[in-house]
């Protein structure tokens, strides 16, 4: 019983840590949530919890879920790799450099924009080159 209340507290010290991180931070870590996603094939997560509802309609004004959206998007990619260059925040929006490669593609420099939403920070665009 004291491990579970000992990891049940060391979680909710490290969820209240989350809450103090500046706006960089918090953008960086949804930028990796998405590598870690895409990496995983979880389309689930992308939809739900890193891609912006705007983006997400945008996906979907073609006749596909989001989810099947993504599941395309993700296949297509084999050992993805994301590494974090540049993070500007502006306010409600963000934008992150990115250089991303994946097997049997060349690398290529990216910017990533996000926004913050009422459920946090969101992509809005999945890459663009710079």
């Amino acid at each position: 019983m004291r491990q579970a209340r000992a990891i049940a507290l060391l979680g909710a010290a490290y969820a209240l840590a989350g809450c103090g991180a500046n706006a960089s931070d918090q953008v960086q870590a949804k930028v990796q949530q998405f590598a870690h996603a895409v990496a995983a094939r979880d389309a689930p997560t992308l939809c739900q919890q890193v891609l912006a509802p705007a983006l997400v309609a945008h996906l979907t004004a073609a006749g596909l879920s989001c989810q099947q959206a993504m599941q395309t998007f993700v296949t297509s990619v084999q050992d993805p790799t994301l590494s974090v260059s540049k993070v500007r925040v502006s306010g409600k929006t963000a934008s992150v450099v990115v250089l991303t490669g994946a097997r049997g593609q060349p690398s290529s420099v990216e910017a990533v924009e996000l926004i913050d939403t009422p459920h946090g920070w969101r992509l809005t665009s999945l890459a663009s080159a710079r």
